[in-house]
């Protein structure tokens, strides 16, 4: 008991906790006293300043977090008195979370680099600060350009990659090259391909280097089915089984190669490849791909206009050379605003991820060995044969 209240630094407990929350539930059972969950706020407010202070002074207890948890409790009750019940539920979860994880959260703060606090920041103004105040209608004559829409599509883009990098420096280091492909294709398929096809060329281990590429490949397949899963009409949800499909190949064809490798008596776990990240979130890449987003929307939309399906379909090839996450996004904007059918925004999708796939043989071909180059470009285009075939079939 001594040792308890010798180590106690909060003035809050779970009866405190408890009470708050039901404290501030009731405060809005009274219709004749509109004000009084403010009036209760305002002096739970004042007394949390109190508590605050005595600590700061007596105890000398350094933080602020029991304090600003007994303020978002008697919030959370006041969430369920307006029947708000899934963001009171929220909030709960994210209260039990850092106070449950404390330590570890300490841990991995103290773990942090300057320039990834930076990059934290940077997404966090980007997201949280700007995404709010864009307009939320069409600014363009043709109606495509919603800046809110287009900004959090950027933002989405940049958050996979800001966790890809964060998996990478956690754990790309031990898993080795099948690993490093998979949470590199979480942020770039292409980085992986362009980093693995370069170091083929200095260390013999063809089949290990093509496994690696083909989980980067698979990843980015499966990345596209996350796309359509999350922002795409449940009309397109057929199109599903073509990345599907080709996700499932291209892992089939990665898991032979890694097999095979073992006969070289070499392991791929000992020396790991990583994707060479400088920052978990930078400016200026991510205003490329809201530009290449844009560009690509409008030609979409003017394509459509002007040169019928045809034109749509152009858009997509070329898009597809340089960025699969652009098309496959701009499409379903392009079908939210009426700009593109279901049937030609599928077409353009699947044009887009048969590019991107088949690209990555031209990459290998010009930076990588020629081992690598031949078992990759058998590989990738028996994984574009059977999507197209998935394709026809649908």
């Amino acid at each position: 008991m001594q040792d308890q209240k010798k180590h106690r630094d909060s003035f809050m407990g779970l009866r405190t906790m408890t009470l708050l929350c039901l404290l501030g539930a009731l405060s809005t059972i009274f219709p004749q006293f509109p004000a009084l969950p403010l009036i209760l706020f305002g002096a739970i407010t004042a007394l949390v300043v109190i508590g605050h202070a005595h600590g700061n002074f007596v105890m000398q207890r350094i933080g602020m977090t029991s304090e600003l948890t007994a303020l978002l409790t008697f919030f959370i009750g006041v969430l369920v008195g307006f029947e708000q019940q899934i963001l009171a539920l929220l909030l709960t979860v994210f209260l039990g979370g850092i106070n449950a994880f404390r330590d570890v959260l300490h841990k991995f703060a103290k773990t942090l680099e300057p320039q990834e606090w930076i990059g934290l920041l940077q997404l966090v103004a980007l997201s949280g600060v700007v995404l709010p105040f864009l307009p939320r209608e069409a600014i363009d004559p043709w109606g495509v350009f919603v800046p809110f829409h287009v900004w959090l599509l950027v933002m989405l883009i940049s958050g996979i990659g800001f966790v890809g990098y964060f998996l990478i420096k956690y754990l790309g280091a031990r898993g080795g090259i099948p690993l490093t492909g998979f949470l590199g294709g979480l942020v770039s398929s292409t980085a992986v391909t362009i980093s693995m096809a370069t170091r083929s060329k200095e260390t013999n281990l063809p089949r290990i280097f093509t496994g690696g590429i083909l989980v980067a490949l698979a990843t980015m397949q499966f990345r596209v089915v996350l796309e359509i899963l999350l922002l795409g009409p449940k009309e397109i949800f057929s199109f599903l089984f073509i990345p599907i499909t080709m996700s499932v190949v291209s892992s089939l064809f990665a898991v032979y190669f890694f097999v095979k490798s073992k006969s070289k008596k070499t392991s791929f776990f000992k020396k790991p490849e990583r994707v060479k990240l400088e920052n978990p979130f930078e400016i200026i890449p991510a205003l490329k791909f809201g530009f290449i987003f844009l560009v690509v929307l409008f030609a979409l939309a003017l394509g459509k206009r002007y040169f019928g399906d045809s034109g749509v379909y152009v858009a997509a090839f070329l898009s597809g050379v340089v960025d699969i996450d652009a098309i496959v996004l701009s499409s379903l904007e392009s079908i939210k605003l009426g700009e593109l059918s279901n049937q030609v925004a599928y077409n353009a999708i699947a044009i887009a991820l048969f590019t991107n796939t088949l690209v990555k043989v031209g990459y290998v071909g010009i930076m990588g060995s020629k081992s690598v180059f031949r078992k990759v470009s058998l590989a990738t285009v028996a994984v574009t044969l059977v999507g197209i075939g998935v394709f026809l079939l649908t």
